[in-house]
C-alpha cells in the first residue's frame, strides 16, 4: 500500500518513521506547508517531497492527515473524492457536520477512514479489552507539561478525547449528564479541565486532563463489582485486584511491548487489505467528538482580572 504523509511536524515525523519500517507499506511521499520542516523530516528517507496535496494523488493509495484540526475536513474530502483511503489524526474534524459529511462520502465510495485515537492501540488497553465488563466507576488522569503543538484546540480535544474514546468503546449507552470545569492558563483555550460524566448504564466517569502540569501522568482506574483494574498508559502496565471470599488477590500480567503507532498502522493496513475493520472508525471518532464538544461547551471560562 503506497502511503503519503500530510503534515511533518512532531507527529508527522513519527508517522514517517513507522510507515517506512513496516512490511506491506511503501512510504512514497510527504508534504507540509513549511518547506524547511518538510525537508528536515524527509531527509532520512527516500521519499518524494511534494509542494502540495495535488502532487500526491497519483503517488498514493492512502494518506495520513497529520495537520491542525481545522484543515482535516478539506484535506480528507479532497482525497476521498479521488478514491483514497485515509488515516486522520484526532480529533477527526472540528464539527459534527464535517464528520457526518466525510462519513457519508467514504461510505458512498466504499473507502476506509481510520482515526488516530492512539491509546486504543496501547498494548495495556488491548490487554484489558476482555476484562472490562459493566464498569461502575472510571477515573482518569491525563496530565502533561506544556507543548506548543496542538494549541489550536483545547485540552479536551487535545488530550481528554483519548480517554473519552476508550470509555465510549466500553459503554455505548447515552451520556446523560456532563458536569465540567476548566480554565485557560497558557493559551486562549482551556488548558486544564475536569469532567464528571454519567451514562445511561449507571457508569460514572471522572476525567482530568492538563497540559500545564510538571509531571507526566497517564493513568486509568476502573472499578467493577468485586474487581479493580489500574492501568498506566505510559508504562503500558496493568494491575488487577479481585475480591474472593473476602480476600484480595493481585494480578500483574506480563504485557508484550508494542509501539501503539505501529499497532495503529498495522490495523489500518489489515482493514484496507481484508475488508474487516480493525480501526478506530470515523463513527467511533464522531461519537468521541460529540462528547468532547459537549464537555467544552459545558465549561464556563471565568473572566480574567488584572
Amino acid at each position: 500500500m503506497r502511503v503519503g504523509i500530510i503534515g511533518t511536524g512532531a507527529m508527522g515525523r513519527n508517522h514517517l518513521r513507522v510507515v517506512q519500517s513496516l512490511p506491506g507499506l511503501e512510504l512514497t511521499c510527504a508534504t507540509d506547508t513549511n518547506c524547511e520542516t518538510l525537508a528536515a523530516a524527509c531527509e532520512p528517507y527516500s521519499v518524494q517531497r511534494c509542494e502540495n496535496i495535488n502532487e500526491m494523488v497519483d503517488l498514493v493509495d492512502a494518506v495520513m492527515i497529520s495537520t491542525p484540526t481545522e484543515s482535516h475536513y478539506s484535506i480528507a474530502r479532497f482525497f476521498l473524492e479521488r478514491g483514497k483511503n485515509l488515516l486522520v489524526e484526532k480529533p477527526f474534524t472540528k464539527t459534527l457536520e464535517e464528520a457526518d459529511e466525510l462519513i457519508a462520502l467514504a461510505e458512498a465510495k466504499n473507502l476506509v477512514v481510520g482515526v488516530g485515537h492512539l491509546e486504543r492501540f496501547n498494548p495495556a488497553v488491548e490487554y484489558i479489552e476482555t476484562k472490562v465488563k459493566n464498569p461502575l466507576f472510571i477515573e482518569v488522569q491525563r496530565l502533561g507539561s506544556f507543548s506548543p503543538r496542538s494549541l489550536d484546540v483545547d485540552v479536551i480535544m487535545d488530550l481528554m478525547i483519548h480517554d473519552i474514546d476508550i470509555i465510549l468503546h466500553w459503554d455505548n449507552t447515552p451520556v446523560l449528564e456532563v458536569h465540567a470545569s476548566g480554565v485557560p492558563i497558557i493559551s486562549q483555550k482551556v488548558d486544564i479541565a475536569n469532567v464528571r460524566l454519567k451514562f445511561g448504564s449507571g457508569l460514572v466517569a471522572n476525567l482530568t486532563a492538563s497540559r500545564v502540569s510538571q509531571k507526566k501522568t497517564r493513568k486509568l482506574r476502573i472499578f467493577q463489582k468485586n474487581n479493580y483494574i489500574s492501568l498506566d498508559y505510559q508504562k503500558k502496565s496493568v494491575k488487577m485486584y479481585q475480591i474472593k471470599n473476602r480476600e484480595i488477590s493481585e494480578d500483574i500480567p506480563d504485557i508484550i511491548e508494542v509501539e501503539p503507532l505501529a499497532n495503529l498502522w498495522n490495523n489500518f493496513y489489515k482493514t484496507v487489505s481484508t475488508g474487516t475493520n480493525y480501526n478506530v472508525t470515523a463513527h467511533d471518532a464522531r461519537a468521541a467528538l460529540d462528547v468532547a464538544l459537549r464537555i467544552s461547551n459545558a465549561i464556563e471560562i471565568p473572566p480574567v482580572h488584572d
